[in-house]
């Protein structure tokens, strides 16, 4: 009987401390939904990104891959968010996701964070407007998919 009563008490603490974690990132998203109609289109077009396809970038690079993963299959099954956005942004986001989770554990071993985001940053937008300006996306014909 003590056994049953230690897992359900570990299991208590483990649910409430999963509740602090993704009560606040859920709001997070919302915020993010909400404020998405005010960010400008202008900043990651060069990137071939557009304002619907901010959402599950910015929830992507700040949470994780896990939850933005779930975010941006959402956005793109309820917005104009076609496969080469799509691409586009797993892209970016397979070099700079979780930026602030993974930096913190890495400072904590020793690594200089700053390098650490600026690098990863860098080279994402690098790698991400190369393959948007190159001809991967083309059709034969000469037009874009």
């Amino acid at each position: 009987m003590e056994t049953v009563l230690v897992a359900l008490k570990d299991s208590l603490i483990l649910s409430v401390k999963l509740f602090l974690i993704i009560l606040p990132l859920s709001i997070f998203h919302e915020f993010l939904k909400g404020r998405g109609s005010g960010l400008s289109k202008k900043h990651f077009a060069f990137l071939g990104i557009s304002r619907s396809g901010l959402v599950p970038l910015v929830t992507g690079i700040i949470i994780g891959l896990t939850y933005g993963a779930g975010v941006i299959i959402h956005s793109i099954r309820t917005s104009d968010i076609g496969k080469k956005e799509a691409f586009l942004i797993l892209l970016f986001l397979s070099i700079c996701h979780a930026m602030i989770e993974d930096t913190l554990i890495f400072v904590v071993i020793g690594a200089n964070g700053f390098i650490l985001i600026a690098f990863r940053f860098v080279l994402a937008i690098i790698l991400t407007y190369a393959i948007h300006r190159s001809r991967i996306f083309r059709t034969p014909e000469g037009g874009k998919e």
